[in-house]
């Protein structure tokens, strides 16, 4: 594994030029769909921007929207043309790349759900539109502003992580079928991963499965970085119930996270097993049988923490317009969502390619041929 795993690093920016917006950021949202109705919604309460208009070409969304939020409406995005200040971009990824680009070339801010793009290439060129037009650039890896995270990575020690486990399954909802598991859901554990772990990748091993139709439904994959952490990841839309969790194991102690429930647990070794004076291995069968019972007081110490909840929606609604309106960087950029875009599409080559001999040539697999062809 290269070096090219940080090659989007270098688009990211510690602040770029300040502007100023006088009264509430005017925005517009493309795609009014589930996702899109709901970020609609709760920018039109908000007294920091105007929503001008919701965007679809769809008729039956464009009247969802009308009678049910009240909000003004347009069929083409184009339309918006000097209208807008911000656009935050709520369809199909396959659309993601030509709506965001022609915001861009026209000094519109990009408000992008994850994924960013399709491609890397793609996620490149708009970071590269983004920097030239002086645009903010942010990414709907919605995680980052959970406030399980946020207390978290608080607490946590970056350079202590050893290995981080996560799972991410739910039922099929029959949404986001133009894109496999990995680029709909595995993709938001990998933003938190290596928004964690400050180390280059070193390699990655994936596995898939294509069960419902031509994209993966299933997968897992490990990670390993240069400094030695390890990450094992497992996603799924065709799990029998729902599961948000994640484990990171630390040199002094480990979290264990369940962004379903709202909270998490901290687990560590008490002072005496941490320096070695207490070994459950060296003690008398009779009192090595007692440890079970004193396994959470005298043995480990366990917090479970409840941060206060919030809209993790609202969160990253407000910190892209405060980004937009002062010029500092969000908290996942542009090249954030290309960086784990980057990954992803190395998982999904993977799976593509244990696949493709089998069933056929897959969307999948033909991007990842794209790629070989272009070096």
């Amino acid at each position: 594994m290269t070096d090219s795993f940080s090659a989007t690093s270098d688009l990211d920016r510690d602040s770029i030029p300040s502007r100023e917006i006088r009264g509430p950021v005017r925005t517009a949202v493309v795609g009014g769909g589930h996702l899109g109705r709901i970020h609609a919604k709760l920018l039109a309460k908000r007294s920091d921007t105007r929503v001008v208009a919701v965007c679809d070409p769809y008729a039956p969304s464009r009247d969802w929207i009308t009678e049910n939020l009240s909000l003004p409406v347009v069929e083409d995005y184009k339309s918006l043309s000097g209208c807008v200040d911000a656009v935050l971009i709520a369809t199909p990824t396959t659309l993601h790349f030509p709506i965001a680009q022609w915001c861009l070339q026209n000094g519109i801010h990009v408000f992008i759900e994850k994924p960013i793009t399709t491609s890397v290439e793609e996620a490149t060129e708009l970071n590269r539109l983004g920097a030239i037009h002086d645009c903010t650039i942010q990414v709907g890896h919605v995680e980052r502003f959970n406030p399980i995270w946020v207390d978290v990575g608080q607490q946590v020690d970056q350079a202590s992580v050893r290995h981080i486990e996560s799972c991410r399954e739910g039922v099929y909802t029959g949404r986001s079928t133009d894109i496999g598991i990995v680029l709909d859901l595995m993709i938001h554990d990998l933003d938190l991963i290596l928004s964690m772990v400050s180390s280059p990748l070193q390699s990655i091993r994936a596995h898939g499965r294509c069960v419902l139709g031509t994209h993966e439904d299933f997968a897992i994959a490990d990670l390993v970085f240069r400094n030695g952490t390890t990450a094992h990841l497992r996603a799924s839309r065709i799990a029998p119930s729902a599961s948000r969790t994640m484990e990171i194991h630390c040199d002094d102690d480990w979290y264990s996270l369940d962004f379903s429930k709202g909270s998490y647990t901290c687990t560590h070794a008490s002072e005496e097993v941490s320096n070695g004076n207490l070994q459950a291995d060296s003690l008398p069968v009779e009192e090595r049988l007692k440890v079970k019972d004193e396994l959470f007081s005298r043995w480990l110490t366990q917090k479970t923490v409840a941060p206060e909840s919030c809209n993790a929606i609202e969160q990253e609604h407000s910190d892209f317009l405060e980004a937009v309106r002062t010029g500092r960087a969000p908290r996942v950029s542009g090249a954030d969502g290309a960086r784990a875009l980057q990954v992803a599409c190395v998982i999904t080559d993977q799976i593509a390619e244990q696949h493709s001999a089998a069933r056929g040539i897959i969307p999948a697999a033909i991007l990842a041929e794209a790629r070989r062809r272009a070096g």
